[in-house]
């Protein structure tokens, strides 16, 4: 399955507007401690399906997956994961 990729300005305009976002970064721990996007929260894919309700309560949401690096398939995993 593709995965959209956001521009680092339609990101900016995401994270800034009215709607309510969920930024989640799916990387494991401590590759998140190191560097991280402002307002991401961590939610390594190996522990998707375990942590994600926790996360994100409301799932009705928008959410924007990443994985900071690569070729989108963390993102495309998780985002199988979270159908």
């Amino acid at each position: 399955m593709p995965v959209a990729s956001l521009s680092a300005a339609t990101l900016r305009e995401l994270i800034t507007g009215r709607e309510e976002l969920a930024l989640i970064d799916l990387r494991e721990g401590g590759v998140f401690a190191k560097s991280h996007l402002l307002f991401a929260i961590n939610c390594p894919l190996s522990r998707l399906e375990l942590l994600i309700e926790d996360l994100v309560p409301r799932r009705d949401g928008r959410m924007v997956l990443c994985a900071c690096a690569g070729d989108g398939r963390h993102c495309a995993i998780g985002d199988e994961r979270l159908q």
